[in-house]
């Protein structure tokens, strides 16, 4: 519809010229008569509005189009509405001094507001209505799962957005907070697994609110008791005493304890509180107490509360913290503290300045690490090509060297004279000492450079002692080669083998661990198994079955289901809930 400007003391039709007129400004016209400005249309306030029209403290529209409602004087039924050029999407009249308008979509800027009466009468709001872009929401609807009684945090962030907070009608799980600028965090303190909804607004700068539904669920970490049987001579149970059990007794009462690692003479844990606990033989001070008293319970390791992984030997411990570094404590001989020396330590000391280790292998012989990078590192004795250097064997290393060129490492289990690891892919690699064909590339060739077991790339838990060695499969299935002594392949037979073999038909084997003469594992329905010496020569039952029986393939110890870990030495330890 043409408008009308002023030319002689009448009007005619053509276009106005606004480029003077303040952002405020407001301009009525009318086509019949100088004298009939009063009864053009006049704009007063432009308000945004819900669907309903329900006028909302938003100073700007959508760019996706949105509702406003202008009120002013000397409307008529039948007005047009303008966008600049662009007309609205309807409108509805109310009175003649109301007007509902839903408006369509448009960039975001301002734009000039203009009101036509069907008798040609036209009023103008200058920059009258502001489009911009409403907050969207970039944090995905799910915050993921977090463990109760602890504390958790989580930005919540949408684009544009200034401020942020709970939608009417909605609630926050108690004991968290959402603050205006999204940090949402707090401790959930209950009792079984919950998911919970809740909706937040984010709201920007013109007031425009954009709303998102959010689910977190908390998690119950089940209580983790210790659990410890085999040989004692030394303390290694935990028990406050030197008695040897043949079935498994609980380590005190706490119900903490997160991470476990045994050793054939001692026994080491992390609690869920990040501190380091050790126990059983000290000679060589490898229990990290400044001392070499054996030690027949559970005592603390300094007062940090930063240790996240650990690896136990015999007369040796690796460990690494919360910030990536890593740590040495026990004999030195060989040069495994990897500090460059030969020196023995009876409390943990730092291997060099890199905070960028995140897996460990401890043995006493050669230790290895893997970072963050996935590169594989080794040091200490070489003398059956173990540390993967391909060089002569005997040429030990005092500070860790990487072992080829690879980026791409994800488990390392390292041993007397023998080495495996796991890459990211799937693929089981190993090197050193050959002569029972633990190697498993069936032949008993020494290799000083990792070289590839068979072509699976569907290994995905393993471990490697002496010459044995156990894996487990990604369809759940376990395997063994190598030497045969005390039937730790789990075969029902005294047969050595020089590459993998399946243990029985079951596809249910989650985790496996191994020593010199026992060997256990867990299946996905919480039960442990275990085969090996019960007790020849070692008088400890370390096979948890309450005898000194030999047996030559897996079996169940106890009835119980809710086993979560287990470490196998001449010492057994294991996490139930």
């Amino acid at each position: 519809m043409p408008l009308t400007k002023i030319q002689s003391g009448s009007f005619e039709t053509g276009a106005i010229d606004t480029s003077d007129l303040s952002s405020n400004a407001t301009i009525a016209f009318s086509s019949t008569s100088a004298f009939a400005n009063a009864l053009a249309p006049k704009i007063t306030t432009v308000n945004v509005a819900n669907s309903a029209f329900t006028v909302l403290d938003d100073t700007a529209v959508n760019v996706g189009g949105g509702y406003i409602v202008i009120t002013g004087a000397n409307f008529q039924s039948g007005a047009s509405v303008l966008i600049d050029t662009t007309p609205a999407s309807a409108v509805t009249f109310v009175n003649t001094s109301i007007l509902r308008v839903q408006v369509p979509a448009r960039s975001a800027a301002s734009y000039n507001l203009y009101v036509v009466n069907p008798d040609g009468g036209t009023g103008i709001k200058v920059a009258g209505l502001n489009y911009s872009t409403e907050p969207i929401w970039v944090t995905s609807s799910s915050l993921g799962i977090q463990a109760a009684n602890t504390a958790f945090n989580v930005t919540l962030n949408a684009t544009g957005a200034t401020s942020y907070s709970v939608a009417a009608g909605s609630s926050l799980p108690a004991g968290t907070s959402l603050l205006a600028n999204g940090y949402f965090s707090g401790t959930v303190t209950i009792g079984a697994e919950t998911t919970y909804t809740f909706s937040v607004v984010a709201t920007d700068a013109e007031n425009q609110d954009s709303s998102k539904t959010f689910q977190v669920t908390v998690t119950v970490t089940p209580p983790a008791y210790l659990w410890q049987w085999g040989s004692n001579s030394n303390g290694g149970l935990g028990t406050n005493n030197t008695i040897s059990r043949s079935s498994p007794v609980q380590v005190g009462s706490d119900t903490t304890w997160s991470l476990i690692s045994s050793s054939n003479y001692g026994s080491m844990a992390i609690k869920t509180n990040g501190t380091l606990w050790t126990w059983g033989s000290n000679y060589y001070g490898q229990l990290g107490l400044n001392n070499t008293v054996n030690q027949s319970s559970p005592t603390q390791v300094g007062a940090l509360t930063d240790w996240s992984k650990i690896s136990n030997a015999s007369y040796m411990f690796l460990a690494i913290k919360t910030n990536g570094t890593l740590w040495f404590c026990g004999f030195g001989n060989n040069g495994r503290t990897g500090l460059n020396d030969t020196v023995t330590r009876s409390s943990p000391v730092q291997v060099g300045t890199d905070t960028n280790w995140s897996k460990v292998g401890a043995n006493n012989n050669s230790p290895a690490a893997i970072k963050t990078n996935g590169t594989l590192w080794m040091w200490g004795n070489n003398a059956q090509g173990q540390l993967g250097q391909n060089d002569a064997v005997d040429k030990d290393r005092s500070s860790p060297v990487q072992v080829g060129s690879g980026t791409d490492w994800s488990e390392v289990s390292a041993t007397f004279g023998n080495t495996k690891a796991l890459k990211t892919d799937g693929t089981l690699w190993g090197w050193g000492n050959n002569g029972w064909g633990q190697i498993g590339t069936n032949d008993r060739v020494y290799r000083s450079s990792p070289v590839q077991v068979g072509s699976g790339t569907d290994w995905s838990k393993f471990v490697v002692y002496n010459q044995n060695n156990l894996a487990v499969k990604s369809n759940g299935t376990l395997w063994s080669w190598g030497f045969n002594g005390s039937g730790l392949l789990g075969r029902n037979d005294a047969v050595n083998r020089s590459s993998p073999v399946q243990v029985g038909s079951d596809t249910t084997w989650s985790d496996v661990s191994l020593s010199g003469r026992v060997a256990g594992a867990i299946k996905t329905n919480g039960t442990i198994w275990t085969w090996g010496d019960g007790g020849a020569g070692i008088p400890s039952g370390a096979t948890g079955q309450n005898d000194s029986v030999y047996r030559s393939s897996p079996t169940q110890v106890g009835s119980g289901t809710t086993w979560l870990a287990l470490s196998v030495g001449y010492v057994v330890m294991a996490k139930k809930s």
